[in-house]
């Protein structure tokens, strides 16, 4: 059954979302030159797709790494747990300060959860404290550390048959050196990557200039990797999948071809190499199950061969989306 948007948006909605995904801080001028609208119109569609709920959240990426921080992965396969017991569950990981991404998902597990923290001992009490409150309604379950993540433009929006840049993040064994208006600043701009530089400014207690200088700074440091926004996929007529696999028999020619083929492919949205169980996952964005059987038998047609396993999880319900929040 297709998913059918509550709120219609057009093609030029589409280019929008398309630049603000890419760059959100992009100003209402820059986005008008390359969508070939006017100003006035960019500004009303925004703010209109922001009042609808289509537009949630514009999010800064930032190389958690290069903060020091780790970032691991959650899964749990809930067993004899109630509805009232699966929310409690819910709500214990979703009050938890190193929990950025929260979901209710279909498939092997019901609970998927993402989160960072500066050493392994918060990741090992989390896990500890869920166990002991919850290990009868637990069955299967998986923890992994991510190591690289890579994510790609949503050339869907705009009928493109590919993605056209990449953004990697990556565990780092060397933490950047801030001082403490770097650290208030990218707080700043993870609560709102399209904060204007004089609001910044005023926050700071600093000139527009300085607030100017230390993002490019960050960027130049690739601490700050990118601006980006958060939509709401049920409203523009799309359903949220992850998809791991384990592999074998992998050839260096195989795993570029299999990784071009990722990274080009426009409903592929994330890349996620982890340490401990799949040997990666991807983030697919869909209009229909028919449309996620069809990239699922594409890839078993092109790379079949080499692919172990694969798991399917429906994400149907975000709980916490914080992306990373130092």
């Amino acid at each position: 059954m297709e998913n059918k948007p509550e709120f219609k948006i057009d093609v030029k909605d589409r280019k929008i979302l398309y630049e603000l995904d890419r760059d959100s801080r992009q100003s209402a001028s820059q986005i008008a030159r390359k969508t070939q609208l006017s100003k006035n119109s960019v500004i009303y569609r925004i703010e209109q797709m922001k009042k609808e709920g289509i537009i949630k959240h514009f999010y800064t990426v930032i190389d958690s790494g290069k903060l020091g921080y780790i970032s691991f992965r959650l899964y749990i396969n809930l067993m004899n747990a109630t509805l009232k017991k699966e929310q409690e569950i819910i709500n214990f990981l979703k009050s938890s300060k190193i929990v950025t991404w929260l979901a209710s998902t279909d498939g092997k597990y019901n609970i998927g959860a993402v989160g960072f923290t500066k050493n392994l001992y918060e990741i090992n009490d989390l896990w500890d404290k869920l166990l002991e409150k919850y290990v009868n309604y637990f069955g299967e379950r998986l923890i992994t550390l991510n190591i690289r993540s890579t994510h790609f433009s949503r050339a869907y929006l705009i009928g493109g048959s590919k993605n056209v840049y990449e953004l990697i993040t990556a565990n780092s064994l060397d933490a950047a050196k801030m001082d403490k208006t770097d650290q208030e600043l990218i707080h700043i701009l993870t609560e709102n990557a399209r904060m204007p530089v004089i609001e910044i400014a005023q926050k700071l207690r600093v000139t527009e200039k300085t607030v100017i200088s230390r993002i490019k700074n960050l960027e130049k440091k690739g601490i700050i990797i990118a601006y980006r926004t958060i939509l709401d996929r049920d409203k523009i007529g799309y359903r949220y999948f992850k998809v791991s696999f384990i592999l074998t028999s992998l050839t260096k020619e195989k795993s570029k071809e299999f990784q071009e083929y990722i990274r080009s492919h426009p409903n592929i949205i994330c890349r996620e190499e982890t340490l401990g169980g799949d040997d990666f996952e991807i983030d697919l964005e869909v209009k229909n199950i028919k449309e996620l059987r069809e990239v699922i038998a594409d890839i078993r047609e092109k790379f079949g061969e080499i692919i172990v396993d694969y798991q399917i999880l429906h994400i149907y319900e975000e709980h916490k989306n914080l992306f990373f929040h130092p």
